[in-house]
C-alpha cells in the first residue's frame, strides 16, 4: 500500500469529534482581547456537506471543517446570553430606526462598510420612528407574506395576522412605574407589568437607511392597581398591526398620546 493511501486511510478513520472545533473554542481566535472574553455555552456547527471525495470540486469549509460564525450574528448571540441568563420573564425587542448623532442631528455616519455593533452610545440617540411611506411598504410586504404562507403548495409555519387597539395607563405606585394595557373597544385588562429595561445593543447599518436596536428587558407583572385611589400620570393609544410566525412577532404599531402623536413605529 502505498504512502497516500496510508494517509487517506488515516484521516477517514479518525473518530468525527477529533474533527470538530466548536464555535465557542473559536472565540478566542475571533475576540482579538481575551480580556473581555464573554463565556458562552459551548455548541457544535453543523458539518458542512461536501462532494464525494473523488470529485474535483470538492472543497473544505475551512481549516477545521466546520461552518464559520459571521462576527455581528456572535456579538448578538454574546449580548443575548450575558444579560438573559438567570432572569425571568425577559422581552428581547428588536427595532429599526435610525442612530442620530447628538451634536450634530444627523444620522450617524462612522468610517465602516458593513453592519458594526457600538460599545459606546452616550453621543448617540436611537429614533425608532418610521414614516408612513416606510410603514406602507413594510405592511405590503408582511401582507403578501401572509397571503404566500396560506397557498396550498406551502410546506411551513403560516404566518398569522392580528389587529389590535389598546390603551395604555402609567401609574407611580410606591416609586414602581407600573403599567396597565386595556383592550380599547372593550375595556378588558389584557396585563398589568412593570418594565425594567437591562440592556440595549445598538447596530449600526451603513448599507440600508434603517439601524438597529435590540432590548432586553424584564416585564413583571403585577397586581392591579387601585384606579380610585392612584390617578393615572399618562396615557398613550396603540394602533397595532401584529404578523407573527413560531416564536416571533413582527409588529406596525402607531402610538398616540394626548399630547401629540408619536406616529408609526419601526417593526
Amino acid at each position: 500500500m502505498s504512502e497516500q493511501n496510508q494517509r487517506k486511510r488515516q484521516r477517514a478513520s479518525t473518530p468525527e469529534f477529533q474533527r470538530r472545533v466548536s464555535a465557542a473554542s473559536l472565540s478566542a481566535i475571533v475576540n482579538p482581547d481575551p480580556t473581555v472574553l464573554i463565556p458562552s455555552p459551548t455548541f457544535h456547527s453543523p458539518t458542512v456537506e461536501s462532494p464525494p471525495a473523488h470529485s474535483p470540486l470538492r472543497l473544505e469549509a475551512n481549516l477545521f471543517g466546520t461552518r464559520p460564525v459571521e462576527d455581528i450574528v456572535r456579538v448578538v448571540a454574546d449580548f443575548m446570553y450575558t444579560h438573559m441568563k438567570d432572569r425571568t420573564n425577559i422581552e428581547i425587542e428588536g427595532k429599526l430606526g435610525r442612530l442620530v448623532d447628538k451634536k450634530s442631528g444627523q444620522r450617524l455616519s462612522l468610517p465602516v462598510v458593513s453592519e458594526t455593533a457600538l460599545n459606546d452610545d452616550k453621543f448617540t440617540r436611537f429614533e425608532s420612528n418610521m414614516t408612513v411611506q416606510q410603514h406602507a411598504m413594510f405592511n405590503k410586504l408582511f401582507n403578501q407574506r401572509v397571503d404566500e404562507t396560506r397557498r396550498p403548495e406551502f410546506r411551513g409555519s403560516r404566518v398569522e395576522y392580528r389587529h389590535t387597539k389598546e390603551i395604555d395607563h402609567f401609574y407611580r405606585i410606591n416609586g414602581t412605574r407600573v403599567r396597565v394595557t386595556r383592550n380599547k373597544e372593550t375595556g378588558e385588562v389584557l396585563g398589568v407589568i412593570t418594565k425594567i429595561k437591562v440592556a440595549d445593543l445598538n447596530i449600526y447599518s451603513p448599507r440600508t437607511k434603517l439601524d438597529i436596536r435590540i432590548t432586553i428587558n424584564e416585564e413583571q407583572p403585577l397586581d392591579m392597581p387601585d384606579t380610585e385611589v392612584h390617578k393615572h400620570l399618562m396615557e398613550r393609544h396603540k394602533d397595532r398591526l401584529s404578523y407573527k410566525q413560531d416564536l416571533w412577532s413582527f409588529d406596525l404599531t402607531q402610538v398616540i398620546s394626548p399630547e401629540h402623536t408619536v406616529g408609526p413605529v419601526n417593526p
